[in-house]
């Protein structure tokens, strides 16, 4: 980001792993600095991973639609029990899984060496 106006945001975007490497490809292609961390998600036990992308506040948009357009929601069937079943039956549910949760925060002190 030397030749680009400093950032003065960080945005931390959690994505499902299946999107990881599309997400990762499109900000490399996009010249934006960012790290990549492994992670899991709550309520599905999903892997992800975690973004961690420095952007200027006029990028925000644009970054946004990038996000949206690579990181897509599907949907998954989940095996949910049926309770008081006088033995356990098991119905799929569907569910919707993917896209991104991003957040988005002020950056005070940023140094590239």
């Amino acid at each position: 980001m030397s030749d680009q106006k400093k950032p003065d945001k960080l945005i931390i975007a959690v994505v499902q792993s299946q999107d990881g490497e599309l997400v990762e490809r499109t900000l490399e292609e996009a010249n934006y600095s960012f790290g990549k961390l492994p992670s899991v998600g709550g309520f599905l036990r999903e892997r992800n991973e975690t973004f961690l992308i420095a952007s200027s506040e006029a990028e925000i948009p644009e970054l946004l639609d990038l996000l949206s357009s690579v990181a897509k929601r599907r949907v998954s069937y989940l095996a949910t029990p049926i309770d008081n079943a006088p033995f356990p039956i098991v119905i799929p549910t569907e569910t919707v899984i993917g896209g991104a949760n991003v957040f988005e925060l002020d950056l005070d002190y940023f140094e590239e060496f």
